[in-house]
């Protein structure tokens, strides 16, 4: 039993100092990720702009630009966004984080009732650009303080068989007719790794060493 907890430990140690060294190397691979450049770089949909320095309602994160979105008042369900697409591979490991503020004088509402809200997503999509997995998290919506920078924190997604391409989105959701805009700034993506293969996963690791 405790040669089977030393290994353990042994190779917990070993996959955190691999992770850090892919950390490590690792580098944002977006263009134009602090819209400096305007939209050069990036796709955009319906009511997403670029916008430059103009307080107190557009101050940037940092530098002079940041993406302004709001919902395209449609009365059902409707998305604006922005993303940037990469090729990929199975078992791929990409990360992804941003930066996020709504001002106090054009503020997403949080009454409970149809409320906006804003995604950061990793999506997967095979050769023919279905989608076919993905991870999200929410980075904003009427319950975030205003006029405040938030560094959310980053999401991991894992390429799963058949992935071609790799998307990186940031997405404001307007499920009906509530108002608000929300600033995004500093996008960062890396593709952070690979799960490599089932024996070289934690689930095989976990296995070998807890008998």
């Amino acid at each position: 039993m405790l040669k089977s907890h030393r290994m353990l430990g042994i190779a917990m140690v070993a996959l955190f100092l691999m992770g850090m060294t892919a950390a490590a190397s690792a580098g944002n691979i977006l263009v134009n990720p602090g819209f400096e450049n305007g939209f050069d770089g990036w796709g955009h949909f319906n009511n997403a702009y670029t916008e430059v320095s103009n307080p107190p309602q557009f101050v940037p994160y940092e530098g002079n630009g940041l993406c302004s979105m709001f919902g395209n008042w449609w009365g059902v369900f409707n998305v604006s966004g922005i993303f940037q697409e990469f090729p990929a591979t199975e078992g791929s490991a990409w990360t992804m984080s941003c930066k996020t503020r709504h001002w106090s004088g054009d503020p997403m509402t949080a009454d409970g009732v149809d409320d906006n809200w804003v995604v950061q997503k990793i999506a997967f999509f095979d050769a023919s650009h279905a989608e076919i997995g993905g991870v999200e998290s929410r980075v904003l919506d009427g319950t975030f303080a205003t006029d405040t920078w938030f560094d959310n924190a980053p999401i991991t997604g894992f390429a799963p068989a058949g992935t071609a391409w790799v998307q990186a989105l940031v997405l404001y959701l307007q499920p009906l007719w509530d108002g608000g805009a929300c600033h995004v700034d500093n996008v960062q993506f890396f593709n952070s790794g690979s799960i490599g293969t089932k024996e070289t996963s934690w689930g095989a690791i976990k296995a070998q060493y807890s008998k």
